[in-house]
């Protein structure tokens, strides 16, 4: 063993001492305004930070992880309520049994069904509140993030409208007297001389008095955050959220796994929150307008492009329409990166894609639909020689899998997106 780590190990005398010292809190002095304006390097420092291709590539990492964070959050809600309504299901159908035989009284495999039912209930629905709230925070980050670079060229502007104070005179210094001067005139001369200096001093120092008072950057740094943030509380938690593309696909997918077998309407994010800004969780009840009925409509589950049932549906920011990815992106990337969308002719780019877990998952429930029917042509699911897993009936893990590899896949795009 080397020298050096045995000698780590003996027991120090001095060690006890040094510990008490570091654990002594450390007292800083009194914060104190500057005396002179920010030197021209240090503003050159911040201008690159503001305006600097390093800042702009740590800030699109950063929100690269957030999107990648609401993402997994809007998949979690939905498998998690998806689980809870199987678990519902099951139940339903062990009741609609047993009153099929006859029997008024629940078994006693029913009971502990229906115990276990109602935890894992209050449970998911738990979870879905704090994984609501956690969204929510990450657009609050968002937010916070770009609002990052105005911030900065606030303080940028304080620093530059600060009036520059003359510089300090350099302090006098002691000379050893050389010889002894025998003049009286030079005696004279000295005197008027030091009587100079003073009235100029006193001049400079009435000069700095009328200077208007020097702003730290802290205290600049600190102000536009304030007014930043106060601008943005005073949003309404519709015009932060429910306007939000992370929120909105948020919502739909738990709104979607709450009701997966008929098509209930998505309410108007208007009902999102109430008039106090929390998160309401109603949905729109089919039978008060007839109105609503009629949106329930069969979603195509066809790509526009391919006209083949979709296997990873991709939707966009820009429009309703979805589109298996590999006929978006070939569709896109042969119009120079930007085309306009094959049904409604909005201007589509690739970060305008992201994976519909919505549309996955109802594609998922149409091939089951149609196995439990036993139709094997039908207009909605066309069985294919090369089907993908995620369409095999009975296997949940493998749409887990096509999750996960169509994830990875648009990473990927992120990263050729930053290249």
């Amino acid at each position: 063993m080397p020298r050096l780590l045995q000698r780590t190990r003996r027991p120090d005398a001095a060690a006890p001492a040094r510990a008490r010292a570091d654990d002594a809190p450390l007292t800083l002095p009194p914060y104190e305004p500057p005396s002179h304006p920010m030197d021209e390097k240090i503003k050159q420092k911040l201008a690159s930070m503001h305006t600097g291709r390093e800042t702009d590539t740590s800030r699109r990492q950063v929100e690269k992880h957030l999107a990648k964070s609401s993402a997994y959050l809007s998949e979690t809600v939905g498998s998690i309520n998806d689980v809870l309504y199987t678990r519902k299901r099951s139940l339903a159908h062990v009741a609609e049994k047993r009153r099929a035989r006859g029997q008024e009284d629940k078994t006693e495999a029913e009971i502990t069904l229906e115990e276990y039912v109602a935890e894992l209930d209050t449970t998911i629905t738990q979870l879905t509140d704090s994984s609501e709230e956690a969204v929510r925070g990450l657009i609050d980050c968002r937010a916070e993030l770009e609002d990052h670079r105005e911030v900065l060229g606030k303080v940028l502007e304080g620093l530059n409208a600060q009036v520059p104070r003359p510089e300090p005179r350099a302090p006098k210094t002691k000379e050893r007297p050389q010889r002894r001067r025998a003049a009286v005139s030079d005696d004279e001369d000295d005197d008027a001389g030091s009587g100079d200096a003073a009235e100029e001093d006193e001049e400079a120092e009435e000069g700095q008095e009328d200077l208007p008072p020097l702003v730290g950057i802290k205290e600049l740094l600190e102000a536009a955050r304030k007014t930043k943030s106060d601008e943005y509380d005073a949003l309404t938690a519709h015009q932060r959220y429910a306007l939000n593309n992370d929120y909105i696909a948020f919502k739909k997918n738990w709104h979607d796994s709450l009701h997966p077998e008929d098509q209930v309407p998505l309410p108007d994010p208007s009902t999102w929150f109430d008039e106090h800004g929390r998160p309401t969780k109603g949905a729109a009840d089919p039978n008060d307008d007839d109105d609503l009925v009629v949106e329930r409509e069969i979603i195509d589950l066809k790509c526009p492009l391919s006209l083949q049932t979709m296997k990873i549906p991709y939707s966009n920011h820009q429009c309703k329409h979805t589109f298996e990815k590999v006929a978006i992106l070939e569709f896109i990337r042969s119009n120079g990166g930007m085309a306009k969308c094959p049904v409604c002719s909005k201007n589509l780019r690739i970060t305008d894609l992201y994976l519909d877990e919505v549309i996955l998952r109802k594609i998922k429930r149409a091939a089951e639909a149609a196995t439990r029917r036993g139709v094997d042509d039908t207009s909605d699911i066309e069985p294919e020689e090369d089907a993908d897993a995620s369409m095999i009936i009975g296997k949940s893990t493998n749409i887990k899998k096509e999750r996960s590899r169509a994830r990875h896949q648009m990473e990927d795009i992120d990263d050729e997106d930053d290249d």
